[in-house]
This record gives structure tokens, sequence and C-alpha cells, in this order.
């Protein structure tokens, strides 16, 4: 991949990247693009699997293990670093010009971080002497010791960072709550959608057609899509209408509850819960949708930063329902 004068050599680190299901996922891989569009020279550093294209240099080794992946990047030198979710900020404190990127529960879950030294230690050889009450007391407070010291770790690497990019007002606002010490160096930058969503919007709509695209994940019901089935339920003697679900990815129980739900409350002719879509059958699903419905709501920990699918509903010409939170 040849330079162009003005260039850079842009390493993007993202440890959640299509084939992944996941707006934040999207919007790493189309800032990949757009970046290499712009005549700079772009890495991925990414997990083992994922998307490769052209436009790109694609490294598939994270393996969300915080320590063992920011070793692995020290053998990289790019003029440019972007952490494209904030797990990975730590990088700040091993290389120069890190920018970093949140978009909502990142800033708060560490999923991804550094382990407390002598927590797997303790896990294997002491807290099976523990009876059930004292091992869960342990388990919280080496859980909350083990917190503590990765606050301490991103609060260090935020003041080290070249800047803090926000998806929305919103999640800059919970973010500069949980960190004030990078309130001065954080900005929004919404993202944008890709233009394939514009192709369709002289196609019919069904007034009465509902839409939602989503994930049906287990442990992130903030999403909402209960709450719309319940909703509809009461209404489906006044109106007529139909509500198609695209579930793009499937994770626990959650799924198999709502269509529970959907027989419960007396909808199996109104709605349908359906598998992943590819890129144009998606396009065509929101461009003949009359109606989009994404009603999040927000947790302390855990919430929307930005639904890109409100975008992509929209660039198809579609109308949004949503909620002024989540």
């Amino acid at each position: 991949m040849s330079r162009i004068d003005g260039s850079r050599r842009i390493g993007l680190v993202a440890p959640y990247f299509p084939p992944q299901i996941g707006g934040a996922n999207i919007y790493c891989y189309e800032l990949a693009k757009a970046l290499a569009g712009k005549g700079h020279e772009v890495h991925v550093f990414a997990h083992h699997g994922a998307t490769n294209d052209s436009a790109y240099v694609l490294h598939p080794i994270l393996t969300l293990e915080l320590e063992p992946d920011l070793e692995r990047l020290d053998d990289f030198d790019m003029d440019v670093w972007h952490s494209l979710f904030f797990f990975y900020a730590p990088l700040a404190l091993r290389k120069p010009n890190v920018f970093v990127t949140g978009h909502g529960d990142d800033f708060f879950s560490l999923r991804i971080r550094r382990p407390l030294p002598g927590r797997a230690w303790i896990g294997r050889h002491l807290s099976w002497r523990f009876g059930p009450t004292l091992r869960t007391k342990v388990d919280a407070l080496l859980q909350e010791a083990e917190l503590g010291m990765n606050r301490r770790l991103y609060g260090r690497a935020l003041r080290r960072a070249r800047q803090i990019i926000a998806v929305s007002s919103y999640s800059k606002a919970r973010f500069c709550e949980a960190f004030p010490e990078a309130s001065d160096k954080t900005t929004v930058i919404p993202p944008g959608v890709t233009e394939r969503f514009f192709r369709n919007v002289s196609v019919g709509k069904s007034k009465n057609s509902f839409l939602t695209v989503t994930r049906l994940d287990d442990g992130d019901r903030i999403k909402n899509v209960h709450g719309v089935i319940n909703a509809l339920a009461g209404l489906k003697n006044d109106y007529d209408f139909r509500y198609r679900i695209v579930a793009g990815s499937v994770t626990g129980s959650y799924r198999r509850e709502l269509e529970q739900l959907v027989v419960d409350m007396g909808l199996s002719d109104r709605v349908a819960i359906e598998g992943r879509k590819s890129e144009e059958e998606l396009a065509d699903c929101y461009a003949r949708a009359g109606l989009f419905i994404l009603a999040s709501y927000a947790e302390a920990k855990n919430f929307e930063g930005f639904g890109i699918v409100f975008l992509e509903a929209n660039a198809s010409g579609t109308p949004v329902l949503t909620t002024r939170e989540g």
C-alpha cells in the first residue's frame, strides 16, 4: 500500500469489528475505509476472523486481553493511533499521538482491563477453602480493587491521550462525569452512515409496517424490544400493523423469550423475528418500512451512546420513533 504526500500511517485498534454485529463495529469498518479513501495508510488491529478489505492492512492479533495485546501493539510504529473503543486507551501510556473514541457503556464496563495482581492465584489456591458467604465477600472485594486499579490506570492514560472522541453529546456528558480530568480534551464527533442506504429512498413504503434492527442479547436488554411488543399488544384491537424485528445477532435466551411474548400477547400474525440480512436485504428492509422503532432505555452503566440504525433509517427515508435517553 503506497502513501501519498501528506498522508499518515494510521493504526486503528478495534477489538470489535465486522463480521461481528453492532453499530460501533460498523462505525470502525466505515472509518477505516474512509480514512483510506483520503489517501492514508490504514492499519486495522482487530480480532481473529475480522473482515478484511483492500482499503486497509488487517492485523488480526487482538485477544481481548489488555496487557498481552498492548505488548503485541508495541511491535508496530504508526504516525497516529486511534483506539476505537475506550478499552485500549492505555495504549496512550506506550505510544504517542493516541486518540480514543468512546461509544457508551465501554466507558464504564471495563470488560477488557488489567487483571489485579494475585487475584487469579487467590481464586485457584484460597477461595475454594472459604464458605459460600465469605467467598462471595472476598470476590466482591477483589472485583472492586481490580476496578479501582483500572480506573486509575485509565485516568493516567486519558491524561496522556491526544484527544477523546465521544459519539454523542449524551455520551460526552456521561464520560466527563466519570473522568472529569479529561473533559477539556473531549469532543463530540457523531458517526456517519454509508451511502448504500440512500439508494432505495424511492421504494414504496407501507405506513403500517414497523421495523426494528438490533442485537438480541441476553445481557443487554436496553434495546427494549420487549417493551415495544407489550406496547403494540395494547394497540392490536384498534390498529392494523406489522412489526418486523431483524436480529443481526442473538445471544442467550432473549429471542426465545420474545417469541413467547409474541404468542402470549396474541401477536403471532403481526410480529416476525428474523435473522441477519445481507447488506442489500437490510437496505431494502429500511426502505420499505413505514416507521423504524428502537425505544431504548438507559441503565447506570449501560446506555445507547449513538444508534447508527437511526441514521440508516433516516437515510432510507424512514421516520424514527425512539426515546430521549438510552
